[in-house]
């Protein structure tokens, strides 16, 4: 039984996931909002003080490997709440099961994060909006987050009143639009944040931020092989050597992929004709894996291509691969793949079915087929679409696997696709 937490709030959230072969599940987020990876790299890491947001919940999914042991300290610093002051900790391992929600106004560090990447999908709040357009608001967007410290005696811990009303969808997309352009031209660490109190006795709020070293990373290195493919690098804040926050902005529908530790090779090429992933890896830095590609495009420049590159998990770059190059993947296993895919329609307008767009097509086999892909770009309404198709499904038990979908000949001779799905008992855990 999972100890139950006591502050009012805190709690796990359990993941909708499904079956997608041996220990591996796909785990769907139905939201178009941003959300954040955050890394913590592979040498021994501390936060060395608690973090309270103010008008932000955090919803943390612990990725990495299942003999680890993370432990949590937490401490309710709001005023007026029924828990106030009490303080807990608890330890678990990692996992894509279930994700760990953090109410604004409890403080929380975290001890045992090396080798573990967090996905933090989290939710927005706004402050009562008398208190912002009076001015009396201690409030500020882009400062939502404060510190502690760490040995901080019981009378010292203090009491914010935090943010209460759930922010709108446009006020996400004003977030979105913010760090993708103000991210890219941050030169300093992730700042610590504390209230101090003068010698006069009033209490001052001041951000500590330490110069980044300079980097020349591109944000953009193709892979010449195959027209169109490459990798993209995120809008990155670091908050240590090692460590750092990844931000994942595209607004698309999001899922990750838990490829599980018993081994994960692909037997088959998978083939989207309408869908452009893009793959963050997160994972072992020196585990080496293995990417076969095949260019089906009969209008690419590149059709035809049929190649092998090998790469090392990154979190701080996605891996765009566009419609219709067949990508199989050797050694995933304890790899994560984190993935906001851009969807392509068809340009005849016809039906798109994206729960059925991958063509499994055999690694041994040849010649490599000749295919179009769509080419219309998604709007908007389409990707709300699938987010609400997502929610609903979420509300019921998972009776099938991710499935599998064949290029056949039918009785005359023309190919079609036929989805296979396996059949799985309704429990979901």
């Amino acid at each position: 039984m999972r100890e139950p937490f006591t502050i009012e709030g805190l709690g796990w959230r359990e993941n909708w996931r499904i079956e997608n072969g041996k220990d591996s599940y796909v785990v769907p987020f139905p939201t178009l909002r941003p959300a954040t990876l955050v890394f913590h790299g592979e040498s021994e890491f501390s936060y060395g003080h608690y973090g309270i947001h103010l008008g932000q919940a955090d919803v943390l999914t612990f990725l990495g490997p299942s003999t680890g042991s993370v432990t949590g300290w937490f401490i309710d610093c709001r005023e007026g709440s029924p828990t106030a002051g009490v303080r807990e900790e608890h330890t678990w391992t990692p996992g894509s099961a279930r994700a760990l929600y953090i109410p604004p106004g409890v403080a929380h560090t975290f001890a045992g994060l090396e080798h573990v990447n967090t996905i933090n999908s989290y939710e927005l709040f706004l402050p009562d909006p008398a208190d912002w357009v009076h001015g009396t608001l201690d409030w500020q967007p882009d400062a939502d987050i404060l510190n502690i410290p760490l040995d901080i005696a019981d009378e010292d811990v203090p009491r914010y009143r935090p943010n209460s009303h759930q922010a709108g969808e446009l006020w996400y997309d004003m977030v979105a639009a913010q760090q993708r352009a103000m991210i890219p031209k941050v030169e300093y660490e992730y700042p610590v944040t504390r209230d101090v109190r003068l010698a006069d006795g009033t209490v001052r709020r001041v951000e500590l931020r330490r110069p980044l070293p300079k980097e020349n990373k591109k944000s953009w290195e193709s892979i010449d092989a195959v027209f169109g493919l490459g990798w993209v690098r995120h809008p990155v804040i670091r908050s240590g050597l090692e460590s750092g926050f990844s931000a994942i902005l595209d607004r698309h529908p999001l899922y990750f992929i838990d490829h599980g530790e018993s081994g994960y090779t692909h037997d088959a090429y998978g083939i989207h004709l309408g869908q452009e992933d893009r793959l963050t890896f997160a994972g072992p830095r020196d585990q080496e894996v293995t990417l076969h590609l095949i260019d089906t495009r009969v209008e690419s420049p590149t059709h035809g291509a049929d190649v092998t590159y090998t790469f090392y998990p990154d979190p701080e770059r996605y891996l765009l691969i566009p419609p219709g190059v067949g990508h199989a993947f050797e050694h995933l296993e304890n790899v994560y793949t984190i993935n906001r895919p851009r969807t392509l329609l068809p340009d005849d307008g016809g039906e798109y079915q994206p729960g059925n767009d991958v063509i499994d097509w055999q690694v041994a086999q040849r010649p490599i087929p000749a295919l179009r892909a769509n080419t219309m770009p998604a709007g908007r309404e389409y990707y709300e679409a699938r987010v609400a198709d997502q929610k609903a499904l979420r509300a019921l038990p998972v009776t099938h696997s991710t499935p599998s979908v064949m290029m056949i000949k039918d009785k005359d001779g023309k190919e079609i696709r036929v989805a296979l799905r396996k059949r799985i008992a309704a429990a979901n855990s």
